[in-house]
């Protein structure tokens, strides 16, 4: 796999949530991107949106999301292994 390739290592129903996480990888050395905010507008749909980041960081950004959330004593998204 190419270092450099986006992959998706966390996913959320919730875009602030998505947001935060963003921004403690983004603090931690760790190029984050959220995808899918636009999605879903239909009236009542709730759009998923993932974090992605480049695979060389995927298994450090898995590790920081969950002491992350360890931390804050939730674990409400999916994550991807």
């Amino acid at each position: 796999m190419d270092p450099i390739e986006p992959v998706e290592v966390y996913s959320a129903f919730n875009p602030a949530e998505a947001e935060v996480i963003k921004g403690m990888l983004d603090g931690e050395g760790i190029e984050a991107m959220v995808a899918g905010e636009a999605q879903g507008s239909f009236s009542g749909a709730t759009p998923e949106v993932t974090i992605m980041v480049h695979s060389r960081d995927a298994d450090k950004a898995r590790l920081l999301i969950r002491s992350h959330q360890e931390k804050a004593g939730t674990d409400k998204s999916e994550w991807q292994q």
